[in-house]
């Protein structure tokens, strides 16, 4: 079952209003790990089992961080156009459930995907991969 988990750049909003509506997500600020180190927190999301959404791209690039990704097994979803405003964000994420849904449910981890502003969800995003 999709468990999403929103980092601290996309906020608790998206994640609240998601829960709002019937779908299981949650902020890291929710979960009382806002502040902590990313490694911390997606560790947790590893053992968790959560997909994590985030705008941080740059985690796939600073070694403890994706040294973290990997044997955590965790797999992320990344917005590709960094920071957003989060109706839009949220506009996207309910438009995309169900093929989130299907990546999580049919996908080995740890993997990165990279969600673009036409919705269209890929496996590359320029020089970022893991």
């Amino acid at each position: 079952c999709l468990i999403l988990l929103c980092d601290e750049d996309i906020g608790v909003g998206v994640p609240n209003a998601l829960y709002g509506v019937g779908y299981d997500a949650r902020s890291i600020v929710g979960m009382s790990w806002g502040g902590k180190p990313d490694e911390f927190w997606l560790t947790k999301a590893g053992q968790l089992d959560f997909l994590v959404l985030s705008c941080n791209k740059k985690m796939l690039k600073v070694k403890a961080e994706r040294d973290t990704i990997v044997p955590s097994r965790v797999g992320i979803v990344f917005l590709t156009t960094g920071e957003e405003h989060p109706p839009t964000v949220l506009m996207r994420l309910l438009r995309k459930w169900s093929d989130l849904e299907l990546l999580w449910n049919t996908t080995e981890r740890p993997f990165a995907q990279f969600l673009f502003s036409n919705n269209h969800l890929s496996q590359t995003f320029r020089d970022f991969s893991l």
